[in-house]
């Protein structure tokens, strides 16, 4: 990592069950299928991270950045992990920044 750290990597020896899971969630996202329920807290969790462009490709759905986070909320709303891993995430978020702040004040005062 960055050169400093040694790290490790492990890739698929068979990288077919990623292609087709990647392949369903294009196909909800652009709205030829409709996703089962893995399909859609797959979604979900992505939508959560805001990270829809990274995980697809929009042009590939036929779809702007845009559309792609507006059709995958769309997904999202339908399903109940949604709103728990969004709150995860607000709450780590929450934790980092108390932590951060406090030991920022520590070390002033103590400065």
């Amino acid at each position: 990592m960055l050169g400093l750290f040694a790290t490790r990597r492990w890739p698929a020896q068979d990288a077919r069950h990623e292609a087709q899971v990647r392949q369903l969630i294009v196909e909800a996202l652009a709205g030829r299928a409709a996703p089962d329920a893995r399909c859609a807290a797959l979604i979900a969790l992505v939508h959560a991270l805001r990270c829809e462009s990274k995980v697809v490709d929009a042009g590939a759905c036929g779809l702007s950045r845009r559309q792609l986070r507006q059709r995958a909320g769309e997904i999202a709303r339908g399903d109940w992990a949604s709103e728990a891993v969004r709150k995860a995430i607000d709450e780590m978020i929450a934790a980092i920044i108390a932590a951060t702040t406090a030991a920022s004040a520590a070390s002033t005062a103590a400065g």
